[in-house]
């Protein structure tokens, strides 16, 4: 089975073969910035792969694989919930080479939920919420605030702001051109970017089983 989804990038070597027992010994870019360039290798809809290790979610007891999504509940959804899929990549940068949790899309959101923040954070096996990404507090990004959420404002049908100053994107997704109907009828969609700088602050792939959502009034 692929279980890879590759996107054309500079850095891409196609000769890069992910089955190849000796991957760990590729030569690495040095570089993790710009992230969308340098420091994804490739994205992967996880399927416990035979690198990593059982990287599925286990929301309500079912298992829920990385590319394939489950449902959860929020407060302000009240039409079947909403669809998380997470995404899930390899850096391969020096000496710290990982599989990282990369993006997160939510489908299927009520538009009831117009005007509610939302808070995103995700979980191991055990203790607290891992670190997703981080924002510099100093010029040069030479001190940093690691962040275990996101956290961000959806604001109208086409329009969602980010509520603290973690390197997180944000993006509507929902088709809102003429005759397209996909916000009323409570199927808006929305994709969690994550950027940090450092690899280190992107939460661990291999070790994620729960991802949590958080809805109210902004």
């Amino acid at each position: 089975m692929n279980i890879l989804k590759r996107y054309e990038s500079d850095d891409f070597d196609e000769s890069y073969a992910f089955d190849d027992a000796e991957y760990g010994d590729v030569e690495e870019s040095g570089s993790s910035k710009p992230f969308l360039v340098k420091a994804i290798a490739m994205i992967l809809a996880v399927t416990g792969i035979a690198y990593g290790a059982n990287i599925a979610l286990t929301p309500s007891g079912s298992k829920v694989e990385f590319g394939q999504g489950y449902v959860t509940a929020t407060a302000c959804d009240k039409n079947g919930g909403i669809t998380i899929i997470p995404y899930a990549g390899f850096i391969n940068d020096t000496g710290t080479g990982k599989f990282s949790l990369d993006s997160i899309i939510l489908e299927n959101i009520d538009q009831a939920c117009v005007g509610n923040d939302f808070t995103i954070q995700v979980y191991g096996e055990t203790g607290g919420a891992l670190d997703v990404s981080e924002s510099a507090t100093a010029a040069g990004g030479t001190s940093y605030v690691q962040f275990n959420l996101g956290r961000f404002y959806f604001q109208d049908s086409s329009t969602v702001t980010a509520i603290d100053k973690s390197y997180i994107d944000y993006d509507i997704l929902t088709d809102t051109g003429a005759g397209s109907s996909e916000f009323t009828n409570n199927q808006s969609s929305i994709q969690i970017t994550f950027d940090p700088d450092r690899t280190l602050s992107f939460a661990d792939a291999t070790v994620i089983r729960r991802i949590t959502i958080q809805t109210n009034k902004h």
